[in-house]
């Protein structure tokens, strides 16, 4: 029985190593996995505390009684759901509500792309090197690849799906992608996002149907699209090979 027992965990232990060898796509995965749970630490540490604090009309409340600093906090805060589980788009609509569609669009936009940049330079700071030895030369190859040819897309349509965002620029900025490129990608994705949230939170007091059934189904629409940019940025890179 001891034997056999061996023999089976030896087995696994060889597939393992098999699976999680240097240029195994596996190890991608695992470079995924670990930034989720490096941004998912706040989450566990804080649990739903700030979210309930500042969900729907609570983040209203609490932006208005910061007076003329309310854009300064709104812009404070989507840039922390970095790092802390805040409820950017109830931020977002809050800044529509208080500042109206354009200004509170502007605000909006300008927070979400500064979140995206934060996380970008601090994960290009870290640089490819911590990508390699976590994913692998090959992988990290491949996944630098992608955003040369779809990051922009990519980077543009996550800003409207919880957690990609944050996921994506971490990625971006691990692999060095081009600055340009995400600094498009992240504007683009950034003044949609700001300004729809600014406009349907504008809208808010007098058609809140609207306003909560943007924010519910803006991400099942993005999800697709971005799911479709991802697809054919991995055709992309097959095409050459066949």
């Amino acid at each position: 029985m001891a034997s056999t027992s061996d023999k089976l965990q030896e087995r696994f232990m060889s597939r393992l190593k098999s699976a999680l060898h240097k240029d195994s796509p596996l190890r991608l995965v695992l470079l995924v996995l670990l930034v989720l749970v490096v941004l998912a630490v706040p989450v566990v540490l804080f649990g739903d505390r700030f979210e309930d604090q500042l969900d729907g009309a609570k983040a209203l409340e609490f932006l208005r009684a910061q007076g003329p600093w309310g854009g300064v906090a709104g812009v404070g805060l989507i840039v922390s759901d970095l790092f802390i589980p805040v409820p950017s788009p109830a931020v977002m609509a809050s800044m529509g509500l208080i500042y109206g569609p354009l200004l509170g669009g502007a605000i909006a936009s300008f927070g979400s792309f500064l979140a995206a940049l934060v996380g970008y330079l601090l994960c290009r700071a870290i640089g490819p090197r911590a990508a390699a030895w976590i994913a692998g030369p090959q992988q990290t190859e491949q996944l630098s690849g992608f955003f040369d040819r779809r990051g922009m897309w990519a980077i543009a349509v996550s800003r409207f799906i919880p957690v990609v965002p944050e996921v994506l620029a971490c990625l971006a900025g691990l692999t060095r992608m081009r600055f340009t490129s995400f600094m498009a990608g992240n504007l683009i994705g950034s003044v949609l996002v700001g300004f729809i949230n600014a406009y349907f939170g504008a809208r808010g007091e007098t058609d809140p149907a609207s306003a909560v059934a943007v924010v519910i189904v803006a991400p099942y629409v993005a999800l697709p699209v971005f799911l479709f940019v991802v697809a054919r940025g991995r055709k992309a890179r097959a095409r050459p090979q066949d």
